[in-house]
């Protein structure tokens, strides 16, 4: 089995966990990146470089290289991947390639987040207090904001403010939406849905320190109180159509977890759920080879702790060819 991992990247972790989890079957992981220098591109078993997302060109090479290498699972990383991918899932299922996606209607859920929090309080899921600039009265807001773009990704574009300077941030954020600021420990959870929506696994852990919106620091946490809400939230997204990896965030507030945001993909922590026991590439994998996969909610290493670092790669100049 060859598995690709596109906009690859950093996610170094993420790629030795799915050459480990091939290790038993012979298989190999390809990382494909816009970058020549992206790391994971001289770790991987293959690099390939990938056309950016936005050319129009993109998905017809993608698939070229899906037929070429005999690609037998897709494994996107950033948000921008995945609608193009889950509109087209059946023409790669076509070429005999799953991609690791969830449905377009998931994708439209989590990627708006106006549309992701009038989903949950449909469903009586507690989500900030949330307005758009065009409905908002200044008068019923409360004085401590958070403003973001409705479609934003990676922490870029958002600020806490004050409900005084909120007209001058409105027009520094892109297609804003703006939420109550929640107070309480932030939490972010790694789960894995099985190929029909069903919940196999998850792993909470605190967020003790982040750059540029990417946990580098953190803990996991017990589950004991949440894990009838965790099971609501990704039982709600299955229905939903998601699959595979799910990565979302939620507050721990005095009035109870308060989800903030969901990602259908790895998260960038998803390392410390891995050393957790959240072995999903692993599962991922069996669960291709049509392997039964158990139920393990609940089974991971509570109060585990993640610190990350640099590494460097070295390339000489006549091995640098892309």
């Amino acid at each position: 089995m060859k598995v690709l991992l596109t906009s690859s990247g950093r996610r170094t972790s993420l790629l030795k966990a799915f050459k480990e989890a091939l290790s038993p079957y012979g298989g190999s992981v390809f990382a494909g990146d816009i970058d020549g220098l992206a790391p994971t591109l001289f770790l991987a078993d293959k690099a390939l470089i990938l056309l950016p997302i936005n050319n129009e060109g993109y998905l017809d090479s993608l698939l070229d290289i899906i037929v070429k290498e005999e690609i037998r699972l897709l494994v996107p990383t950033i948000d921008t991947e995945l609608e193009v991918l889950s509109k087209n899932k059946d023409k790669f299922l076509e070429k005999g390639c799953t991609p690791l996606i969830s449905s377009p209607k998931t994708i439209d859920i989590t990627f708006d987040k106006w549309t992701t929090a009038t989903f949950f309080t449909k469903r009586g899921i507690k989500v900030p207090a949330s307005w758009l600039p065009e409905k908002i009265n200044f008068r019923d807001l409360p004085e401590k904001l958070f403003i973001k773009p409705r479609r934003g990704s990676a922490s870029q574009h958002t600020y806490k403010v004050n409900k005084r300077d909120l007209e001058k941030f409105l027009d520094w954020v892109p297609d804003p939406i703006i939420q109550e600021e929640l107070t309480g420990p932030e939490i972010t959870v790694d789960a894995l849905l099985d190929f029909s929506g069903n919940l196999i696994h998850y792993v909470p852990r605190k967020r003790i320190r982040t750059l540029a919106g990417e946990s580098i620091q953190g803990q996991t946490i017990d589950d004991t109180e949440i894990r009838t809400w965790l099971c609501t939230v990704f039982g709600a997204l299955g229905h939903s159509g998601a699959v595979g990896p799910i990565t979302i965030q939620f507050f721990h507030t005095e009035r109870g977890p308060t989800l903030t945001e969901v990602n259908p993909r790895f998260g960038g922590g998803f390392p410390l759920a891995n050393a957790a026991g959240g072995h999903y590439p692993r599962w991922i994998i069996q669960m291709l080879y049509g392997e039964k996969t158990d139920i393990k909610i609940g089974q991971y290493k509570k109060g585990l702790f993640m610190t990350r670092y640099y590494e460097e790669i070295f390339i000489e100049e006549g091995n640098f060819k892309w």
